[in-house]
């Protein structure tokens, strides 16, 4: 759908597109190889990668709670709505995928496993699946984003929105 936007509405509603793409590229691209090439340094760069996703999609969550009470615009509510939808679900995915790659790759001699056979479990159960989802995801917030541009509310964000008007 396609409706006269002010700039200030394009910024709100681009917003929160921008922090989540932020979050998928930056934090779980390029620190995450960056987090990887000091792993034997310092695990700290490891442990700082999950605790910064998790407050930058805790924001956007925030922030459209908030928005869900004092937006008028409907552009920026169904944008908001949708970047909060994907943020909650990437959290949940980034918690399951986290976890199971974690027990795997700290607990799996307790499993009886050998290093690499935990190792390659954790890679191809735990992060691969993560991985292309991460790149759905942003082709996804990448095309939010364009349409926000544009004016546009995406189909799925005016099913988010009329959703929460008949709750």
């Amino acid at each position: 759908m396609e409706q006269p936007v002010t700039n200030a509405e394009i910024g709100r509603a681009k917003s929160l597109h921008s922090l989540m793409l932020f979050d998928f590229i930056v934090v779980h691209v390029f620190l995450f190889v960056l987090a990887l090439s000091l792993l034997k340094a310092s695990p700290i760069p490891l442990i700082v990668m999950p605790l910064l996703s998790i407050v930058l999609l805790g924001n956007v969550i925030l922030k459209t709670s908030r928005a869900i009470k004092t937006e008028t615009s409907i552009f920026v509510l169904s944008h908001n709505l949708l970047a909060a939808q994907r943020a909650k679900l990437f959290l949940l995915l980034f918690i399951v995928t986290g976890t199971l790659t974690t027990l795997l790759v700290l607990g799996g001699a307790q499993f009886g496993m050998s290093k690499i056979t935990s190792y390659a479990l954790a890679a191809g159960i735990g992060q691969l699946p993560f991985m292309v989802i991460l790149l759905v995801l942003v082709v996804l917030e990448f095309d939010a984003e364009h349409q926000c541009k544009d004016g546009k509310i995406p189909a799925a964000a005016l099913k988010l929105h009329a959703a929460l008007k008949k709750a």
